[in-house]
Order: C-alpha cells, then structure tokens, then sequence
C-alpha cells in the first residue's frame, strides 16, 4: 500500500488570535482568503491524480472563511478516500449558533474537525484581544478554553461523531504533555504537532507540502512546508499535480 503526502491548504490568512510561533504565520492584520473557484478547481486536480492522502484546511481562523462549510462538502466528495481534517481556534464554540456551525463542519464521512487546545492558543487570545499577556489572564483564557473544548466534545459525541475519525484536538507538544493539559476533559483524541522555536526554519520534509491563499487571494502551491516561510513557490494551480507526485516520489523513496 502506497504512502500518500499531506497537503495543507491554507484558505485564510487571518485569524483572531495571535499566537506566539504560529507555524502559519497568521494574525489579527493578516489578509487574503482563497476563492471557492479556486479551491474548487485544486480539489478536481487532485480527484484527477487519485489524491488519497490526508487534506489539511488550515488558516488563520478557517471558520472565518465564509464558504468552510461548502467547501469542505466539495473536498468530501470529491475526495472520497482522503482524510480532510479543517483546524479551528474553537473560538466560536459557545456563540449563538454554533452547534448548527459544527453539523455543518461535519459536511462527510471523512471530514474531521481539529480544535487547537494548548498553551500557545491561549496566549494568542490575550494578544489577539491587544492585551499583554499576565499570569492571572493566561489561567483565565486557558479555564476559558478548556470550557469550550469541553461544550465542543459533548456536542461532537451527542451528534454521532466518532472521535479520532471526525474530531480531535490538537496540541503543540508531546502525547504526555497533552494528556495533562486535557486531563479534565478526560480520554479524548489528540493530534500531536511538535512546537517549533523557529517556524521560519521548518524543514523541507518531503511528504508534506501546500498551497498557501495569498493576500490578493490567488492560490500558491510548494513543494514542501518549509518552502512557504523562505517564499519558494512553484507557481500556481497549474503546478498542483507536479507537486503531488514530486512528494509521492519522495515518500516511495524513504520506504
């Protein structure tokens, strides 16, 4: 069985919180959002090229993209054998009509919401908020999180949702670390990412590569994660397929 790349499709450079070491190098200022065309187009090469590796809807804040839901309806179907997995802040949980936003999330069989649940989400809220991070602020962000991971997690559980196959939480660090963070919500699925000092410094790891929403909004495609920070594109949607086999060929040459 062949080893599938994953792509991450940033679809929004804005979001509400200003994380410290963002990897995707989002903010509250940040601008650009992908069309619905074009990510609509990049799903059709990618059906064409029997794409079955995991998709990453990725910000900024994806759920501040007005098309989310209908655009990962399309990405479901149209990848059918892919695992599409949207990040989310989680912000929004708790607003009026969230639980109506979440089903929506929740467009497929292979769509998986990913809440972002750790120290450096909470800290990005107090500066998103334009407020200096304190101790008494930060423990009141992050009891403020974990109440909203909390509603999201039942309503995940009270709509059928399984976890680890349509939602997770991620968390910058280790499986031990993360356990301990989340030890009130009990046993849930974690998504582990590890936390770079130096995100501008990602490694060029073939297997993961991305097409990056720019501030006009056209779609740019990389090879490789750790060409985004150093702005080394391969051009646009056009490039998309080359893309995908150069890291196919790449992950058949580690086997």
């Amino acid at each position: 069985m062949r080893r599938e790349p994953k792509l991450t499709f940033r679809i929004i450079r804005r979001c509400a919180f200003d994380c410290p070491l963002c990897s995707t190098f989002s903010g509250v200022k940040r601008r650009g959002e992908m069309r619905q065309s074009d990510f609509r187009a990049a799903m059709d090469i990618l059906a064409t090229c029997d794409f079955r590796g995991t998709l990453n809807v990725s910000g900024g804040e994806t759920t501040l993209h007005g098309r989310l839901c209908s655009m990962l309806r399309y990405a479901s179907v149209r990848l059918p054998l892919a695992r599409i997995a949207v990040f989310t802040n989680g912000d929004w949980v708790g607003r009026p009509g969230w639980r109506r936003r979440l089903r929506r999330m929740l467009a497929g069989p292979n769509v998986l919401v990913r809440f972002s649940l750790d120290r450096q989400h909470a800290q990005g809220a107090i500066r998103g908020a334009g407020r200096k991070i304190t101790r008494k602020r930060l423990e009141a962000a992050e009891r403020n999180r974990l109440r909203q991971a909390g509603q999201f997690l039942d309503a995940c559980l009270a709509s059928g949702a399984k976890p680890g196959v349509n939602f997770d939480f991620a968390f910058k660090g280790t499986a031990d670390e993360a356990r301990a963070y989340m030890r009130d919500l009990g046993p849930v699925p974690v998504y582990t990412i590890r936390l770079r000092r130096d995100p501008d410094k990602r490694p060029k790891e073939p297997g993961f590569f991305a097409v990056d929403a720019q501030e006009n909004g056209s779609p740019l495609v990389y090879p490789t994660l750790g060409h985004i920070p150093r702005g080394e594109h391969m051009g646009g949607l056009e490039t998309l397929a080359t893309a995908l086999e150069i890291n196919r060929r790449s992950l058949e040459r580690l086997r």
